[in-house]
C-alpha cells in the first residue's frame, strides 16, 4: 500500500509538471463555467449540490479569480472594455425551479451574480428531464431570479439549432426573445446553444448559421468546448464553456477551472 501511494503521488507530480511546463495557459483569459440544476442531493452529474456550489464560489473568490457578469462580457464584446485577467462567468442552463428555490437565495447570500439561459417554451411546465421530472420557472419566477441571474436565451423549445435552417434558427431565437419581452422578463442578447451544438465543422453552414444568430439580435453566444477563452475574445458567437459536474470531487472542479478540457482522470 505504501508503494502504491508513493507511485500515485509521483504520477500526480509528473502530471502537474507536464501541465505547468508544456501546456502554458493564456495570461489573460475568461473562464465560463456551465452548470444546470442546483440540488440538495449528491452524485448527480447535471445537478450541483448547493453546499458544493457555495464552496466553489468561495474558492474562486479566494484564489485570485474575479467573478464577472454577463453584461460585462457583452460590454467587452461590443465596446472593447477590458475584463479582469482571470475572469470567471457562472452560467446555469434551462431555468428549472431550483434556480428560484436554491440558487437565487445562495447568490443573494454571497453577493454574486450569474447568468441563466432560459427556455421560454417550457415556462411553467412540468417536464421529463434527465430521467426524472423538472418544473420550469414561469414568467413571475424568471422576473424574481433576475435580481441575481441575468437572463439569456437557450432557444425557445431547446431544439438542436445545428439541425435547423438559418431561417428556422432566426425564428426560434426571435420567438424566445419575444416571449421574454412579453412576459416582462429582463434579458440580455446572449445565447447558450442548446446541447452546445452548432455547425462548427462545415464552414459554409457555420457562416450562414452564425449570420442567422446575429440577425436574431444575439451579440454573444456560448458553445461547450471545455476550454479557457483567451482575452480579448475573438469569436463572440463561439465562446467556450466548461462543464462543471455535480458528481465529481472538489479537486476535479479546481482542475477544470484552471485547465478546461484537460483531464487528470
Amino acid at each position: 500500500m505504501i508503494w502504491f501511494a508513493l507511485a500515485a503521488a509521483a504520477l500526480l507530480l509528473l502530471l502537474h509538471l507536464e501541465l505547468s511546463i508544456f501546456t502554458p495557459l493564456p495570461r489573460r483569459a475568461l473562464r465560463v463555467l456551465m452548470y444546470h440544476r442546483v440540488t440538495r442531493e449528491k452524485g448527480l452529474r447535471y445537478a450541483i449540490p448547493v453546499d458544493a456550489l457555495r464552496r466553489q464560489i468561495a474558492w474562486l473568490k479566494g484564489s485570485g479569480y474575479t467573478l464577472v457578469s454577463l453584461e460585462q462580457v457583452l460590454d467587452s464584446v461590443e465596446r472593447g472594455t477590458s475584463l479582469p485577467d482571470r475572469a470567471v462567468l457562472l452560467t446555469f442552463d434551462d431555468g428549472t425551479a431550483d434556480a428560484l428555490d436554491l440558487l437565487h437565495p445562495l447568490l443573494l447570500e454571497l453577493g454574486v451574480r450569474g447568468a441563466l439561459f432560459a427556455i421560454p417554451g417550457f415556462a411553467g411546465a412540468d417536464r421529463e428531464k434527465g430521467g426524472g421530472r423538472a418544473l420550469y420557472l414561469d414568467g413571475a419566477g424568471l422576473r424574481t431570479v433576475a435580481a441575481t441571474l441575468e437572463i439569456g436565451l437557450h432557444g425557445h423549445e431547446h431544439r438542436d439549432l445545428s439541425a435547423q435552417s438559418p431561417a428556422e434558427v432566426e425564428a426560434e431565437l426571435r420567438r424566445a426573445a419575444h416571449w421574454l419581452g412579453g412576459a416582462g422578463v429582463p434579458f440580455l442578447p446572449a445565447l447558450a446553444y442548446p446541447f452546445g451544438a452548432y455547425p462548427r465543422k462545415d464552414p459554409a453552414r457555420r457562416v450562414a448559421f452564425l449570420a442567422a444568430v446575429r440577425r436574431a439580435g444575439v451579440r454573444a453566444a456560448f458553445r461547450i468546448g471545455n476550454r479557457v477563452n483567451p482575452l480579448p475574445l475573438r469569436e463572440p458567437l463561439e465562446i467556450c464553456r466548461t462543464e462543471i459536474r455535480g458528481d465529481e470531487p472538489f479537486w476535479a472542479f479546481r482542475f477544470r477551472v484552471r485547465f478546461g478540457r484537460r483531464k487528470a482522470f
